[in-house]
């Protein structure tokens, strides 16, 4: 789909269009609430990690692989809830991966870190 042929009737006024000048204050920026998320997102780093070394565990991973390739929802979360991470974990899958997604706790609520890690062809 491509533009409409230009007609003169497209343009109520001469080409070019006169200049809009927008006064418009915006009230100062506050890095308050940036910084305690970029607080609390370290600790989800943290966890990350542990979750990736965990995971790089043949065991583990043919453990978590198993679970959902058979749709194991529940013992996914365990498995995943025994590496002992100290933010929530959230887990989605599918056979070609899974998704991994660190929070950080109520009343917080900040920040969340995902990742997702390929497992199969799809």
């Amino acid at each position: 789909m491509g533009y409409p042929p230009y007609r003169a009737w497209y343009a109520p006024y001469p080409y070019p269009r006169p200049a809009r000048v927008w006064a418009r204050e915006y009230p100062q920026v506050q890095t308050e609430i940036l910084n305690r998320s970029l607080q609390h997102t370290y600790g989800l780093m943290e966890d990350g990690y542990k979750v990736l070394n965990k995971l790089s565990e043949h065991s583990f991973a043919v453990q978590v692989m198993r679970a959902a390739q058979t749709g194991n929802k529940q013992e996914v979360d365990r498995l995943m809830k025994s590496i002992g991470a100290s933010n929530p974990v959230q887990t989605d899958f599918s056979p070609s991966g899974i998704g991994i997604t660190l929070g950080s706790p109520q009343p917080t609520a900040c920040c969340k870190l995902a990742v997702f890690l390929k497992w199969g062809e799809g």
